[in-house]
């Protein structure tokens, strides 16, 4: 019995399976379902088309009707101020509107037939409400059928207007479809480069990590300590020699300075104290002690003899009360300039030593290849990023491609 049921009432319809199509012969799908579309509109347009071309037929034959002198109108009514006005100003208003409206005849695929079907209509509608309103006091017959003419082109354009809405929204949603699979073959290339340059650049990094451990086991290897052990104490004993000049160059700055001060207070001449003013301020001594310090001294003396220059310390009286600044100075700068001379011996002994210079270029070169190692991890990371970014786009650029295929076609991506 519930067999006998079954088959008189059938078994629901099951619903057809989804068109399977490659994602790399979308393209030539779209294709064909835009020809469909035009082929749909054109087959839509048949009839309008028709009307419209018999309507521009009619209004051309309207046309050469206005050129010409209306033949119902009497002698009297013709004499009238009124339609004499009409027939002068009016009459070739309209006609040359109505040529003009028709100047750019419609032609081409229906979207193109359309544009220039409805300009035309407007230009018609133009003419018959602008100086053709007046037609009527003389053209009265031919009037209703240029009304007649304009209906007609109306009624073919809303028939071309349905026809067009009809697949706008169809269009649209293959526009949408095809920019999205655009965006996504864009995607595919995008993502080919960015694992390229991540796995090229793990490459790299691991053959730069290889380099450094080599390179450091071999720096590892050098020993320099005692060469640079050398240069290091020649570099202590001259900043020594240095500071041994600087204990005897400050002491005379402060009593060169109050011996300016007391000349000045006298008004007498401080040139003569100049050599010793350029000592003091010399962070470097000179190699020879200038010629003319020992009139410099002589002031000096002559201001302390006097009781008007106090020497304050120790180090002062020993300087200049007792005489021997020229001796120190000149002790002080020829034990810098001795040991300057024996640095600069050792650090050329230090840049020739074969073990330096090796020292030296594995320093450089791993100091370059540690630089090198953190921009590719730097561009490894942005690599990872923007592959990241573009897989989580494209995911949802195809959930959208899918969507707005519906469910009858399904895309099947590589």
């Amino acid at each position: 019995m519930f067999s006998r049921l079954r088959a008189l009432l059938g078994r629901p319809d099951t619903p057809p399976e989804a068109e399977v199509i490659p994602f790399s012969s979308l393209p030539s799908w779209l294709d064909e379902q835009e020809n469909e579309i035009t082929s749909r509109i054109a087959g839509k347009f048949t009839a309008p088309i028709t009307e419209f071309d018999l309507a521009i037929n009619s209004l051309e034959e309207l046309i050469h009707a206005f050129e010409e002198e209306p033949s119902s109108l009497d002698e009297e009514i013709m004499l009238h101020p009124k339609v004499k006005s009409v027939l002068k100003t009016a009459r070739p208003q309209t006609v040359r509107s109505l040529t003009q409206a028709l100047e750019k005849k419609p032609s081409g695929d229906p979207e193109e037939y359309y544009a220039a079907a409805t300009d035309i209509l407007k230009g018609v509608i133009a003419a018959a409400k602008g100086p053709g309103k007046y037609l009527h006091l003389v053209y009265k017959e031919e009037m209703p059928q240029m009304r007649r003419i304009i209906k007609e082109m109306g009624r073919a354009v809303n028939d071309m207007t349905a026809a067009l809405s009809t697949v706008t929204q169809e269009r649209e949603r293959i526009g949408e479809i095809r920019s999205r699979y655009q965006r996504l073959e864009e995607i595919e290339r995008l993502l080919e480069e960015a694992e390229d340059r991540s796995q090229s650049g793990q490459e790299r990094e691991a053959s730069l990590i290889k380099d450094i451990k080599r390179a450091e086991a071999k720096l590892a290897a050098i020993s320099t300590v005692l060469v640079r052990e050398k240069l290091s104490s020649a570099e202590r004993e001259l900043e020594a020699a240095l500071q041994s000049y600087a204990q005897v160059r400050a002491p005379a700055a402060g009593v060169i300075r109050r011996a300016e001060k007391l000349l000045k207070h006298h008004k007498s001449p401080t040139d003569a104290l100049k050599p010793l003013q350029d000592l003091s301020e010399r962070q470097v001594p000179d190699r020879e002690i200038s010629p003319d310090l020992e009139p410099a001294l002589q002031t000096i003396r002559s201001l302390v003899t006097s009781g008007e220059l106090q020497l304050k310390n120790r180090d002062e009286q020993q300087l200049f009360g007792d005489g021997t600044l020229p001796e120190q100075v000149k002790a002080a700068s020829a034990e810098y300039w001795r040991l300057e001379e024996q640095l600069r011996q050792i650090r050329e002994e230090v840049e020739s030593n074969p073990a330096v210079q090796e020292e030296n270029r594995l320093v450089q070169e791993l100091d370059q290849m540690k630089k090198e190692l953190s921009g590719i991890g730097t561009a490894a990371k942005s690599a990872e990023e923007e592959k990241g970014r573009l897989l989580e786009e494209q995911a949802r650029l195809r959930d959208e491609l899918q969507e707005r295929l519906g469910k009858s076609v399904t895309v099947e991506f590589s």
